[in-house]
């Protein structure tokens, strides 16, 4: 994707097809479906890509029925900048004000919903980019964060003017990828960008290798460890202290996007069996029990919710 002159927009299915294309499907209502219009511009920079919305009243919605095995995995981080707006992920309902910036997680359902003229920028990160970083900000989708402040109104200042202007050579495009990565990163987590470091050190590195590697079911400590040029031991002590240790984060990961597969529509004709091969687990004696600890949910469960 390049960069792209602005689109006008009429009517939902339009913007509906624009949308899932940018984002990973998605639906689109509004109570008078051909009189929905709107304006969307957008770049690629490196593997970031940034979107300039501005629309009439609609509800956006991402569910589990939108969702298939071969959606890309977004954070999205929006930054509002007129018209009223409410953001519902997670249980969490929220108003956001304009100059707020909030995040939201692709691989979740949620909804955006503009009762009047909006307009906002998206900028879509690969979890895989935010390494250690990407389960946290996960935890924070919903909950708008002020613009003040050093670094949050530096971010603010910049999303609001980065549809201007942009670099064309492609290093130099890369390069404000990871600049702006970093800084939402430091919004977020209130460091400096210095110390966000966008997959930069090890344990980023071992964990985007990780996220490329699920199918594989050779994948281990070992193995991982090996391609890194560690040992086992040091393996495990850089997950030492975290959420959860390696073995533990590498079935989570795992788990997620089998529950993911059994929820999606286009798996309706595929076996548990097949899903999890997919993603490395071949012995799925104990899988059903492992998706009841680890989200609460069967796998009669999952399929029943996956019905129409």
């Amino acid at each position: 994707m390049t960069d792209h002159d602005d689109l006008h927009l009429a009517g939902t299915e339009a913007f509906e097809a624009v949308a899932s294309a940018l984002f990973a499907p998605l639906r689109v209502t509004h109570p008078c479906p051909q009189e929905f219009k709107a304006v969307v511009g957008h770049s690629a920079l490196g593997p970031v890509v940034v979107t300039r919305i501005k629309a009439t009243t609609a509800t956006v919605t991402r569910d589990n029925h939108s969702m298939t095995s071969s959606d890309m995995e977004w954070m999205h981080f929006t930054l509002h900048h007129h018209g009223p707006l409410t953001a519902i992920q997670d249980d969490r309902t929220t108003t956001v004000k304009p100059g707020e910036l909030f995040a939201c997680d692709n691989t979740r359902p949620y909804r955006l919903i503009g009762t009047d003229l909006t307009d906002m920028t998206v900028l879509c990160v690969p979890r895989v980019s935010l390494g250690r970083h990407a389960n946290s900000i996960s935890q924070r989708t919903a909950l708008p964060i002020s613009p003040q402040g050093g670094i949050r109104s530096l971010v603010g200042h910049t999303l609001s003017a980065i549809t201007e202007d942009l670099p064309r050579q492609g290093i130099a495009r890369t390069y404000l990828a990871d600049a702006l990565t970093a800084l939402l990163l430091a919004a977020f987590s209130d460091t400096t960008p210095e110390r966000a470091s966008v997959a930069s050190d090890l344990v980023d590195r071992i964990r985007t290798y990780v996220l490329t590697h699920l199918a594989d079911s050779q994948l281990s400590a070992e193995t991982v460890a090996h391609q890194h040029h560690i040992s086992v031991r040091h393996l495990h002590t850089l997950f030492k202290g975290r959420d959860l240790t390696f073995a533990a984060w590498v079935r989570h990961e795992r788990l997620l996007r089998i529950r993911r597969d059994l929820l999606a529509p286009a798996s309706t004709g595929l076996s548990t069996a097949t899903i999890a091969a997919r993603w490395g687990v071949h012995d799925t004696k104990h899988l059903g029990r492992a998706l009841k600890r680890e989200f609460g949910e069967t796998i009669s469960d999952l399929r029943r919710d996956r019905k129409p």
